[in-house]
């Protein structure tokens, strides 16, 4: 058992499993268990030598990526301890690139270095010598069945509640002193509250960017002076050259480029700080059900018919996004007559060659959706597979772990059982969650309806950076591989930045899969 490991609803670590065979470890660890681990077991099978059995946690903070060679299976935490120890060379897989391209923030089972593939999160694999599978073992369609349905409100903000107190208490050792990158907004304030709750020894840190849209710090005081936290405030300064290339070997990109200056500044600070680990709220946007769309209406209507619970929620949507409740029961009739959509993941188009690119998303067997499964449910589940997309690649992973508590298991569960029109009771969105550490909270930050943003900052970086682009692109890797529009990115780099354009966002990603190859190559002998 590699990592750590904890009893259901509990934050204590077990250090000692008993007598368990393999084909029923799996199972045992995901319903009776829960952290952050990949679990190991091997056997004989008569007729085919050893079987091993690789379990990893739900939560998927701790990575197991595996290859074989000569005849050998090796599995592994992060990829540059297989290619230090020789076991892999880090070639390129272009059909992933294309893959991650076309179907952005989709962490499948390959990756980008040929030959290795990741045990994906709540999932075992099994090898033998005659072959390999792999087979689900956590689903988060189990939680958003009707059976687990938690529909009364103080239940569902009761339970959510527990579950992040218990995250938090367990992944953050009394021992450890921790940096919480404290951004004002509600996610990295339910943490605080959390850790405060806990007895926890932490600094917070926020970053404000030049301009008033970037600067949460107001909200951050307020959440210092009600938890007790100390706060650290930085205005990140500078610029970011977005085509500088850091070598480094990754099982895929991570981090965004635009993001360097926070990353260093949080570095700067772990190092000061002397921390053990850095805690943030990511993901929480995602397990707190923002939608941002009419699909709580629409499965609320698909759930209970027409009536005064509906009319409800639709007033609710409305007040959650300024909008005017018409348009809303508009949009939620469609939606509610509509069946699974197609393609089941957006596939991106812009600048992007469409000849180059897959038609259908690689296999995951969170798109494996039972029948009937309502709209609000399937994009809950859609947007936490996203989150981890954006978990790996940070710098200030050297100087020490980033830890992601509202992502870990318990505190997932939880928020799939609650239906994603509680999720806008009231017209707040976010609700539950707001419900639940209202008590601990300012009550600027608890009902605060609007979010900060970073538009105006990453809009001043794309344009400095405009000119060294067209060349970084053009000719780079991902163009010679015939997978970008070449036209398209030349004659949008050229003509002059329009105020509030946010095309550009859509160019991120691709500038982003081209550092990451050439950082791949820079690292390699």
């Amino acid at each position: 058992m590699i990592g750590s490991l904890h009893t259901a609803g509990s934050a204590a670590l077990v250090d000692r499993i008993g007598p368990i065979s393999p084909d029923a470890l799996g199972a045992w660890l995901i319903e009776k268990h829960w952290g952050d681990y990949v679990a190991i077991m091997a056997r004989d099978a008569p007729g085919s030598g050893k079987r091993l059995h690789a379990v990893r946690a739900p939560s998927g903070g701790l990575h197991a990526f595996r290859t074989q060679r000569d005849g050998l299976l090796f599995i592994a935490s992060h990829v540059e301890l297989l290619h230090g120890l020789g076991i892999t060379r880090t070639t390129i897989d272009w059909h992933f690139v294309a893959e991650h391209l076309a179907f952005s923030h989709l962490h499948a089972r390959r990756t980008g270095i040929a030959g290795i593939e990741e045990i994906l999160p709540g999932e075992e694999a099994i090898d033998t010598a005659t072959g390999s599978m792999s087979r689900p073992l956590w689903s988060p369609w189990n939680f958003t069945a009707a059976a687990r349905r938690i529909d009364d409100f103080g239940l569902a903000a009761a339970r959510v509640h527990g579950a992040i107190l218990l995250s938090v208490a367990a992944h953050v050792a009394p021992e450890a002193h921790v940096a919480l990158e404290l951004s004002g907004g509600l996610d990295s304030s339910v943490v605080a509250a959390a850790l405060s709750a806990a007895g926890r020894t932490a600094v917070a840190v926020n970053l404000a960017t030049p301009g008033s849209e970037g600067d949460e710090r107001l909200y951050a005081r307020a959440v210092s002076a009600s938890t007790g936290i100390p706060l650290i405030e930085i205005v990140t300064e500078g610029e970011i050259d977005l085509t500088h290339v850091v070598p480094r070997i990754e099982a895929r990109t991570g981090m965004l480029a635009m993001l360097r200056l926070a990353d260093r500044a949080f570095a700067d600070v772990g190092r000061e700080q002397g921390v053990t680990a850095f805690v943030n709220g990511t993901g929480g946007d995602c397990v707190f059900c923002s939608l941002g769309t009419s699909a709580p209406a629409a499965d609320r209507l698909r759930t209970y018919g027409p009536g005064l619970g509906f009319i409800r929620t639709i007033a609710d949507i409305a007040r959650v996004h300024d909008s005017n409740i018409w348009t809303v029961a508009r949009l939620s009739f469609r939606a509610a007559r509509r069946s699974r959509p197609s393609p089941v993941w957006p596939r991106n188009r812009q600048f992007l060659a469409d000849e180059g690119l897959p038609d259908q998303p690689p296999p995951h067997h969170w798109l494996d959706e039972p029948p009937h499964t309502p709209g609000g449910a399937r994009a809950h589940v859609h947007a936490i597979l996203a989150s981890y997309a954006h978990l790996d690649g940070y710098g200030r992973h050297a100087v020490a772990p980033s830890l992601f508590p509202l992502l870990a298991q318990p505190v997932v569960e939880a928020c799939l059982t609650v239906p994603s029109w509680l999720w806008v009771a009231g017209g707040r969105d976010r609700a539950v969650a707001r419900a639940a550490f209202s008590p601990a909270l300012p009550a600027m930050v608890a009902e605060r309806r609007t979010k900060g943003a970073m538009d105006a900052f990453c809009a001043r970086i794309f344009e400095v950076n405009r000119a060294r682009l067209k060349p970084f692109l053009l000719d780079g890797l991902i163009a010679d591989r015939g997978l970008l529009d070449r036209d398209a990115i030349e004659a949008y780099l050229a003509r002059p930045f329009a105020k509030r354009d946010q095309t550009f966002y859509h160019l991120l990603p691709v500038i982003d899969a081209e550092l990451w190859a050439r950082a791949l190559i820079a690292a390699s002998p």
